[in-house]
């Protein structure tokens, strides 16, 4: 009883936590380039937030950038490294900067023995920090969030990729390099389309910014499923049927630009026009563009809410989760049902209705907000305190606003949240796998690591409060699991 008293306990108490933005980016330990009296090669571990301690988020404050390098990279290869050093000593201490070190997989390939050495190597003697060598989970995550495939060596300041702006600022006069404002740029632009429409008169709804070419051959590939998308996302949900596509293009000739609009056409896109080559210049850099093709999502006042909307289309063809931007519920996807087979999750089943989405959304998302603050995990499950892969439990020490006392819990999987749509291929098949009826709303927690569920009794009304309580239950054990028994093989 005392064990349930306490878990309970934990679980109201703990809400009060909420994890710093600087852990949530680069976990608890910073290694120290320049550390003083080195021994066998090793660098100085700090806290991130001692060494981060003075930068703010956003607005006024000292500037954070993450510097993504290669490690077998020299640095008479590597001019960009020297440009942002000389630029560091110039606009110190205004920014502090964490390296994030990548490898370059040219030449004879490495052992892992070789790999730290040249990690240490490339860091000796930097004046700012690193992410540590065996942090694979943080290198990783970041290199995801800020979709850092190509364009290394760079600079991320703010979320925003800096690398043109320092190379063309060598003495840091412009730092931190903000981006124009969007509705600077756009000011007074009639964009193109079915008839001529000032931006700033554009309805209050969702933009979504295509940086295009009819020369870029993966364009030409990806305008039709981009089009298909935004017309299913459109007709599924009443509140973005207004979206609008902005087209920007990239092309160096009239002709090629008229090609370009006409592969959007079919769902109204919207296109900066040709004569307006002032402003399409000018979008990449206010919106963090560095390659096409590219798919920027903004709200109407011009906040980016996804800023590589290409990559989250690729996994997310029929825009269940439209516009992708971050958040603690999701619409079940087959992307998702992977994910499921090595972390737990609360699936909220509903017909497949736009009021139902939003109702399904309004009872998880107070629950789905919570745990992720209770747990210190970056939404949507990323967790700054593993030591390997996400396949790994977690164990974690939290503490509370009560005292500086920790709380230990046991080690555990992070819990997803999602929303199960009736009659999309991924909630059938999740119900089909598991022998779940087709009753709808349903709550149920499904765990495959460990082949138990629960399921919300029928009949129960689900509220936010309800839902609450069965998360509750579920978290500390006190759930009428059942054992999992797939009926099939699909899942």
């Amino acid at each position: 009883m005392q064990k349930d008293v306490n878990a309970i306990r934990f679980l109201k108490i703990s809400r009060h936590y909420k994890m710093d933005w600087r852990e949530k980016l680069f976990g608890k330990v910073l290694v120290k380039c320049d550390s003083t009296g080195q021994q066998n090669g090793k660098f100085e571990n700090i806290a991130t937030l001692e060494a981060l301690k003075d930068c703010a988020e956003e607005g006024e404050g000292v500037v954070c950038g993450i510097y993504f390098s290669f490690a077998n990279i020299s640095d008479t290869s590597d001019d960009f490294g020297v440009r942002l050093e000389d630029v560091y000593k110039a606009v110190h201490p205004n920014l502090k900067v964490v390296e994030v070190v990548l490898w370059a997989h040219v030449g004879t390939p490495e052992g892992p023995v070789e790999r730290e050495a040249g990690f240490r190597r490339s860091l000796t003697g930097k004046p700012w920090f690193a992410v540590p060598f065996h942090d694979v989970d943080t290198k990783r995550r970041l290199t995801q969030k800020y979709s850092i495939a190509v364009g290394v060596p760079t600079l991320v300041v703010r979320g925003r990729p800096v690398r043109d702006a320092l190379l063309a600022d060598p003495t840091g006069a412009s730092f931190p390099w903000p981006p124009p404002p969007l509705h600077e740029v756009l000011r007074g632009v009639s964009l193109q389309g079915a008839g001529e429409q000032a931006y700033e008169d554009l309805a209050d709804t969702v933009r979504v910014f295509y940086f295009a070419a009819h020369w870029c051959p993966p364009c030409r590939a990806f305008a039709p499923g981009l089009c298909a998308a935004l017309s299913a996302v459109r007709k599924r949900r009443s509140k973005y049927a207004g979206t609008h596509l902005i087209l920007v293009s990239s092309d160096r000739s009239e002709q090629s630009f008229t090609r370009t609009v006409q592969s959007v056409a079919s769902v109204g896109a919207l296109a900066v026009p040709w004569e307006a080559a002032e402003a399409r210049a000018a979008l990449p850099a206010a919106l963090g563009v560095a390659g096409i093709p590219a798919l920027v999502i903004t709200d109407a006042a011009g906040k980016v809410l996804t800023a590589n909307g290409r990559q989250h289309l690729a996994a997310d063809p029929l825009g269940l989760n439209f516009p992708w931007a971050q958040r603690p519920v999701a619409v079940l996807t087959e992307q998702a049902l992977l994910k499921m087979a090595r972390h737990p999750a609360l699936v909220l089943f509903i017909d497949d209705e736009d009021s139902e989405i939003e109702f399904a959304e309004s009872v998880l998302t107070p629950s789905a907000e919570s745990y992720y603050e209770e747990c210190s995990i970056q939404f949507p499950g990323f967790c700054p305190y593993q030591n390997s892969s996400d396949d790994e439990t977690m164990d974690f020490d939290y503490p509370t606003s009560r005292s500086n006392s920790k709380i230990k819990k046991k080690p555990f999987k992070h819990v997803m949240f999602y929303i199960g749509i009736d009659g999309t291929d991924s909630a059938d098949m999740l119900r089909e796998h598991i022998g779940l009826d087709d009753a709808v709303p349903l709550l149920t927690a499904i765990d495959f690591p460990k082949q138990r569920m629960v399921t919300m009794k029928y009949g129960d009304e689900i509220t936010t409060d309800s839902v609450q309580n069965f998360v509750d239950a579920y978290l500390s054990g006190n759930a009428d699991f059942k054992p999992l028994k797939p009926q099939s093989e699909k899942c």
